[in-house]
């Protein structure tokens, strides 16, 4: 009988913690590029470019339509998993879990908020945000992007950290910031 109950406490634990997962959190140096990330650092970072498969135009300005922006430019699959956003004040969120240069590497953050109606909490994050590029969260820092149109946020992690990989972060930051700017 204790061998049973063994069993299921542990089937139940590799559960939760596969569900509470970010990505591919190994330490760098298993991942197969952190041989080239060591020697690389010598040479100048490669240039990334994102291919723009939607065009901002084509999509509304909306969570919907920056999910679709982001979504099809990324080749991110499905809907993503909703987030409970009302903890940083914001009025919906997605995550998506997906791979560049390395099994699901990337999670990537999306969060809504509504300029002319911020309660305390959200016009806390952003100040952080816009000030120091992160925010700070049940005792954590958590490092984030605001859009240039001040409506979106966006919590990105890349476990990966070659050159390749930092170049194409800054390209999806920048797709991000940019979008519905004006």
């Amino acid at each position: 009988m204790k061998k049973i109950g063994i069993v299921s406490i542990a089937a139940v634990m590799a559960l939760l913690l596969t569900a509470c997962g970010t990505g591919n959190v190994s330490p760098s140096s298993s991942h197969p590029s952190s041989k080239a990330s060591a020697t690389s650092s010598q040479a100048p970072a490669p240039v990334v470019s994102i291919p723009e498969k939607v065009s901002q135009g084509s999509v509304p300005d909306s969570f919907a339509g920056l999910k679709s922006y982001l979504g099809k430019n990324l080749s991110l699959q499905g809907d993503g998993k909703s987030m409970c956003s009302d903890i940083i004040g914001a009025g919906s969120g997605v995550r998506y879990i997906y791979g560049h240069n390395g099994k699901d590497n990337v999670t990537l953050e999306l969060y809504e908020y509504n300029p002319a109606n911020l309660n305390s909490t959200a016009q806390k994050v952003i100040s952080e945000v816009k000030g120091k590029g992160h925010f700070s969260l049940l005792g954590q820092q958590v490092d984030a992007t605001l859009s240039d149109s001040g409506k979106y946020l966006m919590i990105y992690k890349d476990t990966a950290t070659d050159s390749s990989s930092k170049a194409y972060d800054a390209e999806v930051k920048k797709m991000f910031r940019k979008f519905k700017a004006d």
